[in-house]
């Protein structure tokens, strides 16, 4: 095998690839990147089982041929490299790399076990623009839970329906819910994709913007885009129905300036104890929130911000850390914080956008 390509191009693609080789693998074909040379083209893989990625690199292909190369020594040399142009042979065992400034030879791995990545059948697809997928998995997926105890809530939950994909993540203690415009007609099953997936999914997905077509059947989702190649694997087990725990009324609605609410909640994270409590006071006469963390063993703050207040006045205690990660999912100058007092969950909104919602659960101390 022998070819020539640009390091630039081959650089990005392996640094994509790389992230879904398994870095600890027991088995050491899955710590490679299978590079096909053939035609004029390298078609590069890696897999974890969990998940798996092909991409295709323009290459000037000598002589084809198929090899597994470690992934994080070719990335560590790619990384480095310097230069326009690269020049790889395969010489028994070993893959010999040429740069203007640099020469490396790589050990290389049997690659007959490498595993052949699932292809998803065509039956069953929907179509979607590529930056709103990203939005729709950023806007939830730091919600998924980090516990095993149930698997389902490691996941992101997509469905659609009504024109909207939506997609959801819970860790039991906060929701997020965002939708986005759905390219397809027709509803999509509940599909549970593995978080950390799902956010691989969002990484090879930036840059990219045109319209993707996922397909998926009851075990596996795959994307196919010009050159790229995505499928993962789907979780079992039943997404908990969450709209049925969704307020359907509240007795008090808040609306803030975003950027002035996040400044506050940063500012008193400082002084915030362990469990990240963070007490919010309404008051309707004063037309204002007040946001007020105390720590025994560092001090205590409170922030005023002016606010826009429909309701009764009440206190309640939440975690600051979940209330500063709504934010992020939020474009809008304004929040709205919507509430049932003490004990209750508060919905989070963009005040101009309800194509997202976000629900934390109260602390009680």
């Amino acid at each position: 095998m022998r070819f020539e390509t640009s390091i630039e191009q081959l650089h990005t693609g392996v640094s994509i690839i790389s992230r879904f080789a398994e870095r600890r693998a027991n088995l050491p074909v899955l710590g490679t990147i299978l590079i096909t040379a053939e035609g004029g083209r390298l078609i590069l893989r890696a897999t974890n089982l969990e998940c798996g990625v092909e991409l295709v690199v323009p290459a000037k292909v000598s002589s084809e041929g198929i090899v597994a190369v470690p992934a994080n020594v070719l990335a560590g040399f790619l990384g480095n490299a310097k230069g326009k142009s690269i020049s790889i042979t395969l010489i028994g065992e070993v893959l010999k790399i040429e740069t203007d400034r640099a020469t490396a030879s790589i050990k290389t791995i049997p690659h007959e076990d490498f595993p052949a990545l699932p292809r998803v059948s065509a039956e069953q697809s929907f179509k979607v623009k590529a930056p709103e997928l990203v939005r729709a998995i950023r806007s939830v997926a730091y919600c998924a839970s980090l516990s095993s105890v149930k698997p389902e809530l490691q996941s992101v939950m997509v469905y659609g329906e009504s024109g909207k994909l939506y997609s959801v993540a819970t860790d039991s203690f906060r929701l997020a819910e965002k939708s986005v415009p759905l390219r397809s007609t027709g509803s999509i099953p509940q599909l549970l994709v593995p978080a950390k997936n799902a956010a691989e999914l969002m990484r090879i997905l930036e840059g990219v913007t045109g319209e993707v077509e996922l397909y998926y059947n009851e075990h596996q989702i795959s994307l196919q885009t010009e050159g790229l190649y995505y499928t993962s694997r789907l979780l079992d087990g039943s997404f908990p129905n969450y709209r049925q725990i969704l307020p359907k009324s509240f007795v008090t609605e808040v609306v803030v300036l975003r950027e002035e609410m996040g400044a506050s909640l940063k500012s008193l994270s400082v002084f915030a104890d362990k469990f990240a409590h963070i007490q919010l006071a309404v008051e309707p006469a004063n037309k204002s929130l007040t946001l007020s963390s105390r720590n025994p063993d560092v001090g205590e703050q409170i922030s005023t911000l002016k606010a826009t207040i429909s309701g009764e006045g009440s206190s309640m205690s939440f975690n600051g850390r979940y209330l500063a990660d709504s934010l992020q999912a939020i474009s809008g100058d304004s929040v709205r914080l919507c509430a049932n007092g003490p004990g209750k969950a508060l919905l989070v909104r963009d005040a101009a956008d309800d194509s997202f919602l976000y629900l934390a659960m109260p602390m009680n101390r």
